[in-house]
């Protein structure tokens, strides 16, 4: 049995995109690019800052082995360490977000 593709490009309703968290600094070009590419896409996201909160960093030191490596987004629970564009894409299609 063949399984049927999602039709792209698909725009979910805002409700069922998973929660997108993206953690950086604001002088790191990586975390902007993330930034500005799902603000581009109006995809919803919380954007938490490295340098203003110690807790995150020790977060994301758990997640990462000890390092404190931005960008790191969360989808769904998903943790993508410095993502590609691609990688990015990728699991938000999975996501059913595109």
């Amino acid at each position: 049995m063949l399984a049927m593709k999602p039709s792209f490009p698909y725009r979910p309703a805002v409700s069922s995109v998973p929660p997108i968290v993206v953690y950086g600094t604001s002088w790191c070009a990586k975390t902007m690019m993330v930034r500005r590419y799902l603000e581009r896409l109006g995809i919803p996201y919380r954007y938490v800052d490295l340098e203003m909160n110690p807790q995150a960093v020790a977060q994301l030191r758990w997640w990462t082995g000890g390092y404190t490596s931005h960008p790191t987004v969360t989808i769904g629970g998903e943790v993508l360490v410095e993502p590609s564009m691609g990688e990015l894409q990728w699991t938000l299609a999975r996501y059913g977000v595109r």
